[in-house]
């Protein structure tokens, strides 16, 4: 399999110190790429799975602000991919039965039964992409993934330009709670 193209050589460039910053954009570029063009030909686009796959992980009636707090997105834009879900018969919307104003959101029957094809779906590419990932050392990828996510989680949260990493735990993995 050919790559598309060729990743820029870092190491004598003076970037030396954004390698991670330049494989995390590509990776997540890419896979988003090899996400879209898998589930397209159930109808569906990345920016519609999204939604989805969030609603299935979370409780049934979760409000849309909630659901775009969780998704990191902005509740302008997740309301026009519901209006498409819902039209399309996989997402409902019901009022709150304490605050009207607020929509709960509920999976219809098709909504989970799509879910569940795009479960397969994501399930058998993301065993391809670690095939070559040594079983043993499943759990550490999972584990350090997990924890640039949370520290990037913490770094978009501080209001102005991070300038140093005071504000995320140091020192060795066991003192970090990691």
């Amino acid at each position: 399999m050919s790559v598309r193209s060729p990743m820029p050589d870092l190491e004598g460039s003076g970037f030396q110190d954004m390698r991670i910053t330049f494989l995390m954009m590509r990776l997540s570029n890419t896979w988003r790429l090899v996400l879209d063009r898998a589930i397209r030909p159930e109808g569906m686009s990345m920016a519609m799975m999204r939604p989805l796959a969030y609603l299935m992980m979370m409780p049934d009636g979760v409000s849309q602000r909630d659901l775009a707090q969780a998704m990191n997105t902005d509740s302008s834009a997740l309301v026009r991919v519901l209006d498409l879900l819902e039209k399309e018969g996989l997402v409902e919307r019901r009022p709150d039965p304490v605050d009207r104003r607020v929509k709960s959101l509920f999976l219809t029957p098709g909504g989970k039964h799509r879910c569940a094809r795009l479960h397969e779906i994501c399930a058998e590419l993301e065993g391809r992409l670690l095939c070559d990932i040594p079983t043993d050392m499943m759990g550490q990828t999972v584990h350090a993934l997990s924890r640039l996510l949370r520290y990037a989680e913490m770094l978009s949260q501080e209001e102005n330009e991070p300038t140093s990493c005071t504000s995320l735990p140091r020192g060795k993995p066991s003192e970090r709670g990691g």
